[in-house]
């Protein structure tokens, strides 16, 4: 068949979650079916490296744009304006939240439009293949009898929602906000031809929120299996980590909650004990914690396996939708990990069976502290999480499940 994808997510380099389902799910499908790729917003030299490792598909982009829009930039004086007239303090984390910065009919990339709409009317694409919630407003640019397939990676309106949970100060304004997002959501994907959820927790949630059940499918996102031979036998090495950039807002939730409710009790118990944050993280936000002891921000690292042996990984996330990859990546690199509740959503992870998973402050600290202290059960949750990867998140595997979703519009 021949293919359309068209995502707001560029996958090289492959440094994250998102970039990474998407580049394993494509090199999969390229062999098997006429794929063009379109995507705003790209430097010209990963272009140009994707397009070595994929000569057969057809990728199309407009140029990176540098820095902030003047729109946003102006947003940002206004919030910052208005809080000093207000005589309060400067929040760090609202201006980087979804409910501060969301809204489903913006238009992110106004050339990108006219390069979509021209692309797609003119070329005799069998399907078209929009990804993100940020480009499922495109449905109304596409030909009406062109079939269209939605890839739901995160329900907006639920992160939203969770969000709105977690601030300390609650607006009538955020409340509104979250309801309107979820109408315009559902309205826009019940477009589509078919709405594909990544875990069939998103898919329950979207049909409860008013999708159309036979519009719905879940078609799981693909881990690159890693056939390493650290943590053989694992040997904890007084080191925690946690995976992910400070840019995707339920990290920097998560992290923030972890350093001011947790990690203190933690290290206290463990003086020795080292935290390592992997990924681009501000000096802004490292400064906020800097007055911590054995907090370490390093940034990109090119072999984690420098960092990964012998330690554990921490998901204390609290903002959540469709897959954390950063579990199927510990579990790749076999790490025991300990999860909150809404990190392992979506996911067969399994409390003391294949990892550890908490409700609440006290279980996180508590479960932890166990796995610190226990490299006999290390062991046990590395050998059970390993079953998952060898057998539901396989390459192949949701390769032909997507596959078979393409072959049904034949």
């Amino acid at each position: 068949m021949k293919i359309a994808i068209v995502s707001i997510v560029f996958p090289y380099p492959v440094d994250n979650g998102g970039g990474a389902a998407t580049f394993n799910m494509i090199d999969y499908l390229r062999n098997k079916h006429d794929i063009t790729f379109i995507c705003p917003n790209v430097k010209p030299e990963n272009k140009e490296k994707l397009q070595e490792l994929w000569p057969n598909v057809e990728i199309l982009t407009t140029d990176k744009i540098e820095g902030e829009s003047l729109s946003l930039k102006a947003y940002k004086t206004l919030l910052k304006l208005n809080t000093f007239l207000k005589g309060k303090v400067e929040d760090y984390f609202y201006p980087k939240t979804h409910l501060s910065i969301n809204d489903l009919s913006k238009v992110y990339f106004p050339d990108f439009l006219n390069l979509v709409k021209s692309k797609v009317t003119k070329a005799n694409f069998d399907l078209v293949q929009v990804e993100f919630i940020e480009f499922a407003g495109l449905v109304h640019i596409l030909p009406k009898d062109l079939p269209k397939i939605f890839i739901h990676h995160e329900l907006r309106f639920k992160r939203l929602e969770m969000e709105y949970q977690t601030l300390p100060s609650k607006s009538l304004e955020d409340k509104w906000h979250i309801s309107a997002t979820k109408d315009l959501e559902i309205a826009l994907l019940n477009h589509y031809d078919k709405v594909v959820a990544v875990t069939d927790t998103d898919k329950n949630f979207l049909e409860e929120a008013g999708i159309k059940k036979e519009l719905l499918y879940t078609s799981t996102l693909p881990i690159n299996f890693k056939k390493t031979q650290i943590n053989q036998p694992f040997k904890f090495k007084q080191n925690l980590v946690f995976l992910g950039p400070e840019n995707h807002y339920p990290n920097l939730d998560g992290i923030n909650w972890f350093l001011e409710e947790c990690w203190d009790k933690i290290s206290k118990e463990h003086p020795k004990l080292t935290l390592q944050i992997v990924s681009k993280w501000t000096a802004e936000f490292q400064k906020i914690h800097k007055g911590r002891r054995n907090v370490e921000f390093v940034g990109f690292v090119e072999d984690l396996s420098s960092i990964f042996q012998g330690s554990i990984m921490i998901v204390p996330l609290r903002i959540v939708s469709g897959m954390r990859m950063k579990i199927l990546e510990g579990i790749s690199w076999k790490m025991p990990i300990v999860s909150t509740v809404e990190g392992a959503e979506g996911l067969p992870m399994k409390n003391g069976e294949n990892c550890m998973v908490a409700g609440n402050t006290e279980e996180f600290i508590e479960k932890t502290l166990q796995l610190i202290d226990d490299n006999e059960l290390c062991s046990k949750l590395i050998l059970e999480s390993q079953k998952l990867i060898t057998d539901q998140y396989k390459i192949d595997k949701c390769g032909e499940t997507r596959n078979l979703l393409y072959n049904s519009f034949k």
